[in-house]
């Protein structure tokens, strides 16, 4: 036996590699973890007597130090998880200050200029940023303006005060949006780099219908997904009511109905000089960009062609397109997937409908140069339920997740790829295919003819099968044994399609518990090599999203891929990594020159900072650290936009906000007024469409 390696990791931290040889068995120690699998691994684990711990991990998962020579079971162990990684170890996080976030924002943020507490603001980072997030838990908590003809009957009241106002899952909370832009314009000066950057955010619900109805009447008129929530993990074998995206978003009822609520707080789009908010299932709603005022729904200049159309919650945008999708069932259970595509301008090129068998369940895309690629889960409708007259159309009593079968990877080829159609079974291997977050899809081959590449997060509900955790409540998991009964572990995979052969195979990339990964925007559709993502502090277990972690892909062979990871304080949670772009700096340079972006929020203050990372080093965490003086509940997806017309300065902004108040606080008075002028035949989008820019 001989010391390779002796590395010291602060005062409480020792690392020691041993070798151990002989004729027989060749082995490699790490004393970092006590655990002994498989019986050709072990680890040991040393902690200091100042910070003693014991820590368990109870899906072995660490990185492979050790085999013995003659054992050739290694390689099919390898074959099915090729990278399992050492983690490292950080401190449970604190779980009443997550679970704090969950509360009903009962003041908006109209306008506010923020300064940094901690480093000061890139003078390159100039643009606005944008993201969506459930605000509103105790249904009908905001008081509409005295000016309204009709008051509530009930007042607002705190959250858990009424259980029956109260939503039963955090993502069916209405939807709100921040919006924080970084500018060195200043109205009075013609020069915008003599001016200091400045930042200013806002915070605004989405005044959608649902919102409205129910402001109006001060209680809980949407219960559609009352019975599924109740099924806690039992709903679509763990992922129905998922944390913190749960596969069943909405009720199956087709159309506008009592039933499906469209809070619209999935996602925010940027996309020709139109910021929108998407939901899964239901039309957008058009913000302005400047004060987030909800301006209504929108059909996108009618491509939606029927106000009750389905619509899906995510835009793929692919060079100078952006992409939308949307699933409709038929009444004899088959489905209809629809492919959308805009050009700059937010005019449809081109709408196509591929019928597919049986009950297509998707919520998520993504997109190479020649084809858009969905994932569809096994899925069985229950009898009595969906086709039946008076049948249930709840999504936890009329779907079923069949873990056993075979999913189907459907590839919808783009306007112009001269593609067909095409549809590969994609075998079970034990973990669901359904829920998937697709990062990025791209083609190895410029020709659209050999491999594709999608990476995306997936959902292991292995240790929820046999769970008897109740349906959480708000707050919601004030407790890690909690949030692990209900959460399923989520880890990186890449899924590679051999379209020669038509076969698939999947890779696990990081086995890291991981959320809201996203990749640099210009390389969303082509080859990336980083993948930013959101991650917990316990390893490969379920855990909140806390920290930051950066992954280099092109490192898989040798299982380095974590590029650095940074994570906050234990009651510090960081919401969506956001790549923002440098100013004047050619994206293809370098694909990590630009920052990270996340609303970070505080459970000892009970407020969110924006905070600021550099793209090149995660690890060392925020170099900007902006206070936005109210408390943001945990959100989903964003966006920036690095425009010129969005990189407004502060004067502008605090305008439009005061004339925002003053127009809402005439209540009826205007909102009786058909903002989108639908009194004259048109709706607002579809004025944009027909005369361009003029309303922008």
């Amino acid at each position: 036996m001989m010391i390779d390696h002796l590395h010291v990791l602060g005062y409480n931290t020792v690392i020691l590699l041993l070798s151990i040889q002989n004729m027989n068995i060749s082995l490699r120690i790490l004393i970092l973890f006590v655990s002994v699998t498989d019986g050709f691994l072990l680890h040991l684990h040393w902690a200091a007597a100042r910070r003693p711990a014991i820590i368990v991990n109870r899906r072995p998962s660490f990185l492979l130090l050790s085999a013995p020579t003659n054992d050739s079971s290694i390689s099919s162990l390898n074959s099915q998880h090729q990278h399992r990684h050492q983690h490292p170890q950080y401190s449970e996080p604190d779980m009443m200050a997550y679970a704090s976030a969950y509360k009903t924002v009962f003041k908006e943020l109209p306008f506010r200029i923020c300064e940094p507490s901690v480093g000061s603001i890139p003078s390159d980072l100039q643009g606005t940023y944008y993201r969506a997030g459930p605000a509103m838990f105790s249904a009908g908590s905001i008081v509409p303006p005295k000016t309204f003809i009709v008051q509530p009957k009930q007042p607002p009241v705190p959250d858990g005060a009424d259980p029956d106002r109260m939503v039963q899952h955090p993502f069916d909370g209405d939807g709100a949006v921040i919006g924080v832009t970084f500018s060195t314009k200043n109205e009075t000066l013609d020069n915008e780099h003599n001016v200091a950057p400045t930042c200013t955010a806002r915070y605004r619900f989405v005044r959608t219908t649902a919102f409205t109805n129910e402001r109006k009447k001060g209680a809980k008129l949407y219960d559609g997904m009352e019975s599924t929530r109740a099924m806690s993990v039992f709903a679509g074998n763990g992922l129905g009511n998922d944390y913190p995206i749960p596969l069943f978003t909405h009720h199956l009822q087709a159309g506008l109905n009592k039933f499906r609520k469209n809070t619209s707080n999935l996602r925010t789009i940027y996309w020709g000089k139109r910021l929108m908010t998407l939901w899964e299932s239901g039309l957008p709603y058009k913000l302005d960009a400047r004060a987030l005022q909800t301006e209504g729904k929108s059909q996108l200049g009618g491509a939606i062609l029927k106000e009750t159309d389905p619509f899906g919650g995510k835009m793929v945008v692919s060079g100078d397109r952006a992409l939308f999708h949307a699933v409709e069932q038929d009444f004899l259970g088959n489905s209809k997937l629809t492919l959308y595509e805009f050009n700059q301008s937010f005019r449809l090129v081109d709408r196509q409908t591929v019928d597919l068998p049986g009950y297509a369940l998707i919520s998520d895309f993504a997109a190479t140069a020649n084809y858009a690629a969905f994932i569809t889960p096994a899925v069985t409708v229950k009898r009595g339920s969906l086709l039946d007259i008076g049948g249930s159309k709840e999504p936890g009593k009329a779907l079923n997740l069949n873990a056993n079968g075979d999913a189907t990877v459907i590839l919808v080829p783009r306007v112009g790829s001269n593609k067909d159609v095409m549809r590969i079974p994609l075998a079970a291997d034990g973990l669901s295919d359904a829920n998937l977050q697709f990062v990025n899809a791209y083609e190895e081959d410029e020709g659209g003819s050999g491999t594709i590449i999608i990476d995306c997060i997936r959902s292991d509900t292995t240790k929820l099968q046999s769970s008897e955790q109740p349906p959480l409540c708000w707050p919601w998991a004030q407790t890690l044994q909690e949030y692990q009964s209900s959460a399923s572990a989520k880890s990186l995979w890449r899924y590679t399609v051999d379209l020669s052969t038509k076969t698939i195979s999947r890779r696990l990339l990081v086995d890291t518990h991981c959320y809201f990964a996203g990749v640099n925007p210009s390389k969303s559709s082509s080859r990336h090599r980083y993948v930013y993502m959101n991650v917990g502090a316990c390893g490969n277990d379920a855990a909140p999203p806390q920290g930051i972690a950066k992954v280099d892909v092109t490192k898989c062979a040798d299982g380095n891929v974590l590029a650095g990871t940074w994570m906050p304080d234990t009651h510090e949670f960081c919401g969506e990594p956001m790549y923002a772009s440098q100013a004047g700096v050619d994206e293809s340079a370098a694909e990590d020159a630009g920052y990270i972006l996340s609303v970070l929020y505080d459970g000892k203050r009970r407020e969110s900072d924006l905070i600021v990372l550099e793209a090149r080093n995660i690890a060392a965490g925020p170099i900007t650290r902006i206070p936005l003086g109210i408390a943001i509940p945990h959100g989903h997806f964003g966006c920036f936009s690095s425009g010129n017309e969005v990189k407004w300065p502060a004067e502008e902004l605090e305008r439009r906000a005061k004339l925002l108040d003053k127009v809402e606080s005439r209540g009826n008075r205007w909102n009786e007024l058909k903002s989108d002028f639908s009194g004259l035949g048109l709706r607002f989008d579809d004025m944009e469409e027909y005369f361009g820019d003029f309303f922008s």
